[in-house]
């Protein structure tokens, strides 16, 4: 079996703050990890210019364009490398930026992206999604999206357990980063069915969360929620325990909440303050190590 190892980082940049406090993080992950990192820039030729949308097909005006993006790369790359000593480089790809952060990803077997996002609201979340949503939907390797300027490292972890058949698949990526950061996991069950079955299934699956942990001695604790709204209350329980990660799958259920206010992934990624750990849902187990707490069946 094959665990989480971080040695590739991926980080997407716009040149805004958010992407620099992404890759602030990607440099203290990089770190303790004796990872690489990849900086890129996706130039779309399509462009608006005012209420117009128009499309350059000059030459010149594109490779205007993508000669000054790898300037900037370059002299932040080389800022970060000299001050950080991590194994900094860079390019830009021509292509909508969804396309090419997944793309280059996948071919190039990046076992993690960080990227800021700067969050969407009201019509254009539910109806566009921002493109980070975009990312994280769509991605074959775990995503950690930024929004503001935040601390090193991540020392308080909220792990939700419910009861879709991948929710514990995210249990081993959390666990290997609170190994490195020394962090404490603070295991969620929540479920929004009130029903004595749902609700002693949840707490089922939050001990077996508990064991595992024990097994790895990390520091946890652990609590169950019982209420309507997922994302509010998670996000609500995470501020309350000054947390700096929330871990959660790509995937989506159907349940009717979701259905009114969009996926539970995009509800994360568009408004949670507190960096979110989006972890792809994998059919097989060759990349878990702990089958049981992943949603599969053991043998």
């Amino acid at each position: 079996m094959k665990k989480f190892e971080i040695k590739k980082i991926l980080v997407p940049t716009d040149f805004s703050d958010t992407a620099a406090n992404a890759l602030k993080q990607a440099i203290s992950i990089a770190k303790v990890n004796h990872a690489s990192i990849k900086l890129i820039h996706a130039v779309n030729s399509l462009y608006t210019t005012g209420s117009e949308l128009t499309v350059p097909n000059e030459k010149p005006f594109l490779d205007k364009i993508q000669k000054s993006a790898l300037l900037h790369l370059k002299t932040i790359a080389g800022t970060y490398k000299l001050s950080s000593g991590i194994d900094i480089t860079y390019d830009v790809i021509m292509g909508g930026v969804e396309k090419v952060i997944n793309t280059t990803a996948s071919k190039e077997k990046f076992s993690l992206i960080i990227m800021g996002t700067h969050g969407t609201t009201g019509a254009k979340e539910f109806f566009i999604g921002s493109n980070a949503y975009k990312v994280v939907h769509n991605s074959s390797c775990p995503v950690i999206t930024i929004q503001k300027k935040i601390k090193n490292g991540f020392k308080n972890i909220i792990l939700p357990i419910r009861l879709g058949l991948h929710s514990r698949q995210k249990v081993d990526y959390v666990v290997e980063l609170a190994k490195i950061f020394g962090s404490t996991i603070h295991i969620t069950g929540f479920t929004s069915d009130r029903s004595k079955e749902s609700k002693d299934k949840v707490k089922q699956y939050v001990k077996q969360v508990e064991k595992y942990l024990a097994d790895q001695k990390l520091q946890y604790t652990s609590t169950t929620i019982f209420e309507n709204n997922f994302t509010k209350e998670i996000l609500a329980h995470a501020h309350g325990l000054q947390a700096d990660l929330i871990a959660i799958m790509n995937d989506n259920d159907f349940s009717l909440d979701q259905l009114v206010t969009g996926p539970y992934a995009k509800q994360f990624v568009n408004h949670s303050d507190i960096p979110v750990l989006s972890v792809p849902v994998k059919q097989s187990t060759n990349l878990s190590y702990s089958p049981y707490l992943s949603g599969v069946s053991p043998i």
